[in-house]
């Protein structure tokens, strides 16, 4: 009993290892997760099954931490145990030993941790897994994602093959993400970014997360000839960039639009907890928008766009899918985060999602 117990945390704790550092088929090693707790014999093992692979699955938190706060390096190892913990509840709660319940146990473990206020931190979610088990189904596939624990190997396995026998890949459009490089000089930086897009030959243009640190009256009076050179040529930019909140030191972590396809910046929805939304800290980071609208309308194209952590959650996405979006824009900052396998997570994930709901996508990375 003991050594079963044992191999199946090991086995959890490679599910969540594998799951999240790509390739993207991997992915598919999540849904693993349920049916191994939903067959524990009872209700703390379930529970340390999950903890496990939590865990493994949110290890690279430790280097976040210490990236945004080095001065506390016992911070990290704590929020990192406290979020597992938290994850871990629904599937403590919900454990059942009768197998014909895992059909509405399942479900209502993944949905609680997947919508706010738990689906704040709700990152390697098994639902994310759905874009690869069953692409182009949509809402539909997200379902059985989360009834496939309960079902039978054979069903289920039928269901998966048949959905990928008919995907079919959704086209591409002419749209060029720009992968910039992060430096001290932000008026190199910037400088880079206003090159980068002058010689783009896109129609739409996309920089990354923090392309330009804030975006001011005076940012926007030195951008005007690469603004009115973008309006003459019928071509429009968007650009990851931070907007002071007058009043306050906070700001918003947002996407800022430029050229012939003008609109009103398209804010952060989820910040990173602690690190940038500081619900008990100094109000110096960027607000919680869970409420905000999910997609950003710019010329003929409705973009889904998930700003650096929203792309390793659920919510964000589920939102954004409700507006019919035509184009997922991935934008993030992984100058921090590129010796981890964070942005390998967060490629897989929109690639999951790109196939999940049948649309492109296009990643814009600053490293």
């Amino acid at each position: 009993m003991a050594t079963s117990w044992l191999a199946s945390m090991a086995l959890a704790m490679l599910i969540g290892f594998a799951a999240w550092r790509g390739p993207a088929l991997l992915l598919a090693l999540a849904i693993l997760m349920p049916i191994l707790v939903f067959r524990q014999p009872n209700r703390i093992r379930a529970a340390t099954i999950a903890m496990a692979y939590f865990l493994t699955a949110s290890y690279p938190i430790l280097a976040v931490s210490l990236a945004f706060e080095p001065s506390q390096p016992f911070l990290g190892p704590l929020l990192w145990v406290l979020a597992a913990m938290l994850l871990t509840t629904p599937w403590a709660i919900l454990w059942s030993p009768f197998p014909q319940q895992r059909l509405w146990r399942c479900p209502a473990a993944l949905a609680l941790s997947t919508i706010p206020p738990l689906g704040l931190i709700g990152w390697a979610s098994p639902l994310t897994a759905s874009g690869i088990l069953f692409p182009g189904t949509g809402y539909l596939g997200i379902a059985a994602t989360a009834i496939l624990p309960a079902m039978k190997p054979l069903v289920f396995l039928t269901a998966i093959l048949i959905a990928n026998t008919f995907y079919q890949p959704a086209a591409s459009q002419q749209i060029q993400a720009i992968q910039t490089t992060a430096s001290n000089d932000l008026f190199q930086m910037e400088e880079s970014s206003r090159l980068a897009i002058h010689s783009s030959k896109a129609k739409l243009t996309i920089l990354p997360e923090g392309a330009i640190r804030r975006w001011t009256e005076a940012t926007e009076a030195f951008w005007e000839p690469t603004i009115e050179r973008l309006e003459r040529t019928h071509r429009s930019a968007l650009i990851g960039a931070g907007i002071p909140i007058p009043g306050s030191s906070q700001y918003r972590n947002a996407v800022v639009a430029i050229g012939e396809w003008n609109t009103k910046p398209f804010d952060q929805r989820i910040p990173i907890p602690l690190g940038m939304w500081k619900p008990f800290g100094p109000a110096d980071g960027v607000p919680l928008n869970v409420t905000g609208p999910g997609t950003m309308q710019i010329g003929p194209h409705k973009l889904a766009i998930l700003i650096c952590y929203e792309q390793l959650l659920v919510w964000p996405m589920l939102q954004s899918a409700l507006e019919n979006p035509t184009l997922i824009v991935g934008i993030s900052n992984a100058s921090w985060t590129k010796h981890t396998s964070i942005p390998a997570a967060q490629e897989t994930s929109l690639k999951a999602w790109s196939r999940l709901f049948g649309i492109p996508y296009v990643s814009a990375i600053q490293l």
